[in-house]
């Protein structure tokens, strides 16, 4: 039987700060047998060698732990009715997706993604699919690939709108802006938008308030991946 993967965010990053707090605990060893005129100590490279590992396992209980955790946070935000159709964006594997899926037991949710690996380790639809398998929830999910900038969908196509841990990959805030807004197109008026990412959130309310969402509502900052992050959820414009 499958068990479900939800994937390391940023593999490249945490491989790295891994490898470089290994190969410096290796030369804080080595340090010991040079000699102590040469003025190399091994404290040199103790303390950056357990500031990189232990980045690098937050990183990891980031992707494996706190991350669920903020999910289930970030979706009590919403009066769930239990027939919505919810849209995940930048979805990766399927954890807020699967999530959702469970609180609209008798809607429907839609989950894309660009599916890039550098982002997510893993990261496909095959491997968000066989997740929904495994939890059981796959007739009532689907998942394909769209782009947050241009959603695929027509106006007020959803009840509920999530993202985690996504938008961030966006490079430029223009593009960051368009994808809130495109999130505010798709959604029914008095619709919830839902959101959970590093360093821009806050950018990300003020993106919201000038497009006419209300409701808008910050949490305070959490730290995930070594980073400083925000929920935060609003509301559709009641009327277009």
């Amino acid at each position: 039987m499958h068990r479900p993967d939800y994937g390391q965010d940023a593999p490249g990053v945490m491989r790295g700060l891994a490898i470089g707090g290994v190969l410096l605990t290796v030369l804080a060893f080595a340090s010991h047998s040079i000699p102590r005129k040469l003025g190399v100590h091994s404290n040199l490279f103790w303390q950056p060698a357990a500031a990189l590992l232990a980045t690098a396992a937050w990183m990891v209980w980031s992707s494996r732990v706190g991350k669920r955790r903020t999910v289930r946070a970030l979706l009590d935000r919403h009066a769930w009715r239990g027939d919505e159709a919810v849209l995940d964006v930048g979805c990766g594997r399927g954890l807020a997706t699967i999530a959702a899926a469970r609180h609209a037991h008798a809607g429907h949710v839609i989950g894309i993604d660009l599916w890039r690996s550098r982002d997510l380790a893993g990261n496909s639809p095959q491997a968000a699919r066989a997740n929904a398998q495994a939890e059981g929830l796959a007739t009532q999910i689907s998942f394909a690939t769209g782009d947050a900038t241009g959603l695929p969908f027509a106006d007020a196509s959803f009840d509920v709108v999530v993202s985690m841990t996504a938008l961030h990959n966006i490079p430029t805030a223009s593009g960051r802006s368009r994808a809130i807004e495109e999130a505010l197109r798709v959604l029914r008026p008095g619709g919830s938008l839902l959101i959970f990412d590093i360093l821009h959130t806050r950018k990300y309310a003020a993106f919201a308030r000038s497009a006419g969402a209300q409701d808008i509502w910050l949490s305070r900052p959490a730290v995930l991946w070594a980073l400083p992050g925000w929920s935060m959820a609003a509301k559709s414009p009641a009327s277009t």
